[in-house]
């Protein structure tokens, strides 16, 4: 049975939908990008550079800019995936004022779409200090966790995330229970991961990918009955909607 799952385990973490890679935008969309707004569930649409400007005309625009300016500048850069312009106006800033308010959270969901994970926990963590409170801090701290492999650290960042987050945000709630139930499985905690598997789909019952890993995590248990319900719901998504006549 060990064997059995660890087969199982192997399968869910190969599944393409949930990979870390910069490039990402598969369920749960890259871990969800929280924009100055709040939480939404989207992702920097190119990640690719445009051309870059040059180095000492890019310095001489930014040298005359306030930090305000320069915080908008990195986020409209980061949203257009002018990602090393946004590193170097968040440094500008840093020249100046070390606290400057949401910079390091801005940061660190820069460094995770750029694919630098350690870099990414570093400023989260720094996010966190600064505003203990933050659900969305809180969340993409267990996702970059999670994307090296660390599901320990993922966990509590995650649960925390629950606790913090509001009511009202049943889609985010339901990215985040999905996201700490994918941690639980890869953790061997699969009553646990089976838990949270429901628990996102009573946010969002008809989402093929959560019922496609409630089903493996049914399998892990030997429940084929109740993975075979998951299953038929998963594929039921793919049917071609008939037309009324």
């Amino acid at each position: 049975m060990k064997n059995y799952v660890v087969i199982l385990l192997g399968f869910f973490l190969a599944a393409p939908m949930l990979g870390c890679s910069k490039d990402d935008t598969s369920y749960p969309k890259a871990g969800i990008v929280y924009k100055s707004q709040g939480l939404v569930d989207e992702s920097p649409s190119n990640l690719q550079a445009s051309q870059k400007p040059d180095v000492q005309q890019l310095q001489d625009k930014l040298s005359s800019m306030s930090n305000d300016d320069l915080f908008q500048f990195a986020l409209d850069c980061g949203n257009h995936g002018n990602c090393s312009e946004a590193l170097t106006a968040y440094n500008k800033i840093l020249e100046t004022d070390k606290n400057y308010p949401g910079l390091y959270y801005y940061q660190g969901l820069l460094y995770r779409d750029m694919g630098m994970m350690d870099e990414a926990i570093c400023a989260f963590q720094t996010a966190i200090t600064q505003n203990p409170d933050s659900a969305e801090a809180h969340y993409n701290l267990g996702y970059a966790y999670r994307c090296k492999g660390l599901h320990n650290e993922a966990i509590p960042e995650y649960q925390k995330s629950l606790e913090l987050i509001s009511e009202n945000k049943t889609k985010q709630k339901a990215y985040i229970h999905f996201n700490l139930g994918f941690s639980y499985f890869s953790n061997g905690m699969i009553d646990d991961a089976i838990g949270q598997f429901k628990n996102a789909l009573a946010y969002k019952p008809k989402d093929k990918e959560i019922h496609q890993k409630l089903g493996i995590a049914y399998t892990a248990k030997g429940w084929t009955d109740k993975a075979k319900d998951e299953f038929t719901l998963y594929h039921e998504q793919d049917k071609p909607i008939k037309k009324i006549p």
